[in-house]
């Protein structure tokens, strides 16, 4: 049923998000405000953080700034894309300067597409030039590092929608994706060739990812699955060769928008569910059937936090952006989980994120502020999460179970932004909506390592009987803040069993009539489609907020 709902939500966020683009207020049906979401609202406060430094573009009159890339001095690239223009810029982080780049041409691409693709970018360190893909003029484009210089290639298909791209392992081609036309592309740097092999129709392929066989992971937005690419059997124009398409277990599904492909040899697949609040996290060689939920921390402004683009690093840390959430998260090597409130908010609107070539910055574009920052990845955290016991494989109703913990810092802290003596304890995760039917309580709730280096506690978890059966991954979290009130949290997943005995009825089906199930399913699958309309248009997570603000009681 997503497939068959998905492309009519699709386009009626498009279209919404164009209007609102235009006219700045559209009008609803009368179960539905009226009232516009305003960059007062989305960005009223710009804090200090420690961790995260962020910069004023000059000389952007209106919204649009989406890819960043950085090139082998450390300087960030990054573009800027409305309806009339394109442009790139590089930041010099050594004297805070910026250059700019237009991308001359007239638009030949819907506005609706313009505002829903285009805009990543990757660093080519052979031919020291910046690649990047533009919807406006439905266009793959390179520009010279040294000189400036832009070369720009259209894409065969039009209005394409033209978005992901990723260098292959030799340096010797661009793989593309096309959101609207349902293509992957690949061009020949060589002999300026592109070619296009589609995916299907209403798949939405968004962005792409490279493992150490040469093999091509694709997120494909609108048909919720990833797709496991062979480039040396595909065939132009064809999809009956070197394409396997890969989707979650029933009754679980996923809004895949950002994927990488890290860990110490490269063996794990990350891909950010932008319908949730969740990056899944597979075994490469596993294809999705077993899986972790790294739940993130709840939104508070907005109902889900929307992860959004996945990126590694070259010590197999992966990083991803909360678009919802505003924050932007570490995963670490050893697993553990941390997120940090981007300064800017209560939405900055940040989608896309790259990372040095040391690793020590973590850079990011701000849609709603026109500001970029980056995360700064030299400080460490000084606090520490472990879980110390194993819960039982199954866990049943109506008992306790103590998942015990050690919360540790740093023995010597030198200087540090973070509050120690009021750190938080939670439990979340399990589903889109939270824990359901799963009940906490930790042990102690807040603690105080201003005098000490460790404390141990536990959280006591109790199974209702409403809860759903099945495999969950739970969030054991601590939080706690730096400068401003921005929070700084630190997790760990745990899997979960339940096994909950259900009442079965003794009442046959009546296959004639309707399902009575159909209503809250369509409303689980709209919020999905809304959300991902949001991760690949920036300006629609406005509309989706003001369209779903009662629903969620906000």
């Amino acid at each position: 049923m997503l497939s068959q709902i998905g492309f009519p939500l699709l386009f009626l966020g498009i279209f919404f998000a164009f209007s609102f683009v235009i006219h700045e207020s559209y009008s609803q049906p009368s179960s539905i405000s009226n009232s516009v979401i305003t960059n007062q609202q989305t960005v009223n406060y710009q804090k200090q953080s420690n961790y995260i430094h962020e910069f004023n573009v000059p000389n952007l009159e209106e919204k649009g700034l989406k890819g960043i890339a950085t090139d082998s001095d450390g300087n960030p690239w990054f573009y800027h894309q409305t309806n009339k223009t394109s442009t790139l810029l590089r930041f010099n982080p050594d004297n805070d300067t910026f250059s700019s780049y237009p991308i001359e041409g007239a638009t030949i691409t819907d506005n609706s597409i313009i505002n829903l693709a285009g805009g990543q970018l990757v660093y080519d360190e052979k031919r020291k030039s910046v690649w990047f893909t533009d919807a406006r003029l439905n266009a793959l484009g390179s520009i010279d590092t040294q000189n400036g210089k832009i070369e720009l290639y259209k894409i065969p298909t039009n209005n394409s929608g033209v978005m992901g791209l990723v260098l292959s392992h030799d340096g010797n081609s661009i793989w593309f994706t096309e959101i609207i036309g349902n293509n992957i592309g690949s061009f020949d740097i060589n002999s300026k060739t592109i070619k296009e092999y589609p995916t299907g129709e209403f798949t939405g392929p968004t962005l792409l990812a490279y493992d150490l066989n040469g093999q091509l992971w694709v997120t494909m937005s609108y048909s919720s699955s990833i797709l496991k690419v062979e480039p040396w059997s595909l065939i132009p124009g064809s999809k009956i060769s070197g394409m396997f398409e890969i989707k979650l277990e029933k009754p679980d599904s996923l809004s895949p928008f950002g994927i990488a492909i890290a860990d110490k040899n490269n063996s794990k697949l990350y891909i950010s569910d932008h319908g949730s609040s969740r990056l899944v996290v597979s075994n490469l060689t596993s294809e999705l059937k077993n899986y972790t939920s790294y739940w993130t921390s709840p939104a508070i402004t907005y109902p889900v936090s929307l992860p959004s683009q996945v990126v590694s690093d070259k010590n197999g840390n992966v990083y991803f952006i909360e678009h919802g959430g505003n924050k932007i998260s570490k995963i670490s090597r050893n697993g553990l989980l941390t997120e940090f409130d981007i300064p800017t908010g209560p939405l900055a609107t940040v989608v896309y994120l790259a990372v040095s070539p040391d690793a020590s910055k973590i850079w990011f574009t701000e849609w709603e502020s026109n500001r970029i920052g980056y995360l700064d990845n030299t400080l460490v955290v000084p606090l520490d999460l472990r879980i110390t016991n194993t819960l039982p494989e199954t866990l049943r109703v109506s008992q306790v179970y103590p998942l015990e913990f050690k919360v540790s810092r740093e023995d010597i802290i030198t200087n540090t932004s973070l509050s120690l003596n009021a750190i938080e304890l939670s439990l979340n995760g399990m589903t889109e909506s939270g824990l359901q039917g799963l009940t906490y309580l930790p042990n102690p709730q807040r603690i105080n390592l201003t005098n000490v280096t460790t404390i141990n506690g536990t959280f006591d978890i109790t199974i209702g009987k409403d809860a759903p059966s099945g495999n969950y991954t739970i969030t054991p979290r601590i939080t706690t803040f730096e400068k401003d009130n921005l929070t700084v949290s630190i997790s760990r997943p745990q899997t979960v069993i339940l096994d909950v005995p259900t009442e079965k009825s003794n009442i046959p089906a009546d296959t004639n009539q309707p399902n009575q199930n159909l209503t809250p399913i369509i409303l689980r699958d709209i919020t999905r489609y809304g959300s991902i309309v949001v991760a690949v248009t920036l300006i629609a997570f406005l509309v989706y907020r003001k369209i779903y603000g009662r629903k969620f009681g906000s």
